[in-house]
């Protein structure tokens, strides 16, 4: 029998949440680049067959080929300066763009390898960023370079994750793949399906962590402008990649709207989550661990792509593929 496996390569691939997520679904990652080295310890440990390429994707100059492209690249740039530059430039000179657009980066691959299909995942605000200018170009662009593109906004609360996490999914399916339609994938948890996991059901169990693990610094008044508790039978806000701002621990009291703007902390329980915590919110391998210091690990966790997304989103595909 034919081996009908596909084969994925990620760019900015982190600590590998995605990645995780599409090798559940049914796909082998067989490369990934990333040039955060308290990141990519973190995905070596979790795929540790995966070529890793520890560099630049701009310095990268030709990239493997696979049947999965997945991206998860940061939204820099977008300033007016930014967008005259983009919309003067000419498609031959993807290299002048990159400095600025990481995006660049990915579509210069993608115009490379010509994967079946693509993923990228990203914040919200792309979509709405310069009056959704940059996000519709984007999508102009992977249409150019032959590709049937489709985008969503899911929460991952949705997916079985105990946390109220909104990002934005483009998809792109090769245009002479002609009788495969792409549907987004419909909720699992929720009204009527799977009831949808809280914050008593995955970190009730954890111990007492040490210092060194979570951030026991003062609360600054930034961080006092919203409500930053949730209690345990409710969803965690979404983790943040700075541990500044990370949540708040359910135990102890909720706290107190003041006014706009303004909340107060009640009783003495009051702690952030710890990183550990916040990866297991982010529904991460064990052994996705970043090294560095407490705040590495905190950005990196918080960085990462919920293995929930990529495992629901790329099933579609490996049905459709697995099926030929």
């Amino acid at each position: 029998m034919v081996d009908k496996r596909l084969t994925g390569i990620s760019l900015f691939s982190g600590c590998g949440g995605f990645d995780w997520g599409a090798t559940r679904a049914g796909v082998e990652i067989v490369w990934a680049n990333d040039n955060d080295a308290h990141a990519a310890a973190a995905y070596q440990s979790t795929f540790p067959n995966t070529q890793f390429n520890f560099d630049d994707v701009r310095k990268i100059s030709l990239f493997p080929k696979a049947d999965v492209l997945i991206g998860c690249y940061p939204c820099t740039g977008l300033s007016v300066a930014a967008r005259r530059r983009w919309k003067n430039s000419p498609q031959r000179n993807l290299d002048e763009l990159e400095g600025n657009f990481l995006y660049w980066s990915f579509l210069r691959a993608l115009q490379q390898i010509k994967p079946k299909y693509f993923f990228v995942e990203n914040v919200v605000g792309m979509i709405t960023a310069d009056n959704g200018w940059f996000f519709n170009e984007q999508v102009t662009r992977f249409g150019d370079s032959g590709y049937s593109v489709k985008h969503k906004i899911l929460n991952a609360v949705d997916f079985g994750l105990p946390q109220t996490r909104k990002r934005v999914f483009i998809v792109g399916v090769r245009k002479d793949i002609r009788d495969f339609r792409y549907e987004f994938p419909k909720p699992t948890h929720g009204s009527d399906l799977l009831p949808r996991f809280v914050l008593r059901d995955v970190i009730r169990k954890f111990p007492k962590f040490l210092d060194d693990e979570f951030y026991d610094g003062p609360f600054h008044g930034h961080y006092l402008t919203r409500n930053r508790k949730r209690a345990w039978n409710e969803p965690s806000y979404t983790i943040v990649a700075n541990g500044h701002h990370a949540p708040l621990h359910p135990s102890g009291l909720p706290m107190k709207f003041i006014k706009k703007d303004t909340w107060e902390l009640q009783g003495s329980k009051n702690r952030r989550l710890s990183w550990r915590e916040c990866a297991v919110l982010q529904g991460l391998p064990s052994t996705a661990v970043p090294s560095g210091t407490m705040f590495d690990k905190y950005r990196v966790v918080g960085n990462a792509v919920p293995p929930a997304f990529g495992e629901q989103l790329l099933k579609p595909i490996v049905l459709y593929e697995s099926s030929r």
